[in-house]
């Protein structure tokens, strides 16, 4: 009999082992600081497959960009310094920081929307988050610390101009729903006027759900509570209160335009439907019927730049229903 229980110790000592080690990988490739190609490219896990047309001209985009002057400008955070690339518009009093998605960095998510900040006549700071990029940290989290990055970013612009600046977040992807927790804190700046919120997530662990699966090919809903173990043992944060639509509804002031492609296959339309209906303040939803992930602005560049001035320069008011091109 003794040997049964200790075949059956082993056995459990394997499965547990095996777990943890599966765990400790899933977190390693899903949350540490990438190592991206330095070639562009566009995983169809992520993607689909509906980038591979737009290459040509996001790459187009990325030349022109490394040409433009800029200041390089940082902050200090609690990953250490953060770095960010400042285009200054002195005949606007617009500022639009634009933050970058998951596993990427500023300068490579700017290259989807070619010159729009441009013909938008605003001034733009194009950051790189924490553990991305050129900033420092090991860890992303999902918007659970990078919110208070974004706050810090705010600050910093609030008290360069003295308050005397419209700001504006723009963020695509996590970027789009660090942007939406952001509007959650307290003790924001007056000039802190809007979010534009492209293609974000309503939760952390449906997305992490669904990037495990596509890109990893295991089940995560298996290892999550694992993965949130380590994720505050060694990160500092919990997933749990990573929860978007929880955190719009303390948002009563700030006006938000939702913005996602019907067909994107890593968050789901529904998951800014949901924030949507989410969100106590003034709101509006546009959704581009058949653009993937990330690409609403390369599917119908008239009508984004014509939300986002409409936005920025119009009159708001409180949408009850989605806008369709």
């Amino acid at each position: 009999m003794k040997w049964v229980f200790l075949g059956l110790a082993i056995l459990i000592f394997l499965v547990i082992s095996l777990y943890f080690w599966t765990v400790m990988i899933t977190f390693r490739m899903l949350f540490r600081r990438p190592k991206l190609p330095k070639k562009l490219v566009f995983p169809k896990a992520f993607f689909g497959g509906v980038f591979d047309k737009h290459i040509p001209e996001i790459e187009a985009n990325h030349k022109k960009n490394a040409k433009k002057a800029c200041e390089i400008v940082t902050i200090s955070s609690s990953a250490g310094k953060l770095k960010g690339r400042f285009y200054e518009n002195e005949n606007s009093n617009k500022i639009v920081i634009f933050i970058h998605g998951y596993y990427s960095y500023g300068m490579r998510d700017i290259g989807y929307f070619g010159s729009l900040h441009k013909e938008l006549n605003v001034s733009l700071l194009v950051i790189d988050q924490r553990a991305n990029g050129e900033s420092d940290g090991v860890y992303t989290s999902f918007g659970a610390l990078e919110r208070y990055d974004i706050r810090e970013w705010i600050f910093y612009l609030n008290a360069r101009y003295k308050g005397e600046k419209d700001i504006y977040l723009h963020g695509i992807s996590m970027g789009a729903a660090t942007s939406l927790l952001v509007t959650a804190l307290a003790a924001l700046p007056p000039s802190i006027k809007g979010v534009i919120a492209d293609c974000g997530f309503s939760r952390t662990n449906g997305v992490i759900f669904f990037a495990g699966k596509r890109m990893l090919k295991i089940k995560p809903k298996l290892t999550f509570w694992g993965l949130n173990l380590i994720a505050k043992l060694a990160g500092g944060f919990d997933l749990n209160k990573v929860n978007v639509s929880r955190e719009l509804h303390k948002n009563t002031k700030i006006p938000i335009l939702f913005i996602h492609g019907t067909a994107d296959l890593f968050v789901p339309y529904n998951m800014s439907v949901k924030n949507y209906k989410a969100t106590s303040g003034p709101k509006k939803l546009v959704a581009f019927p058949d653009a993937g992930h990330c690409e609403s602005y390369l599917s119908n560049k008239a009508l984004y730049t014509e939300e986002m001035r409409k936005f920025i320069y119009g009159k708001r008011k409180v949408q009850k229903t989605t806008t369709n091109n």
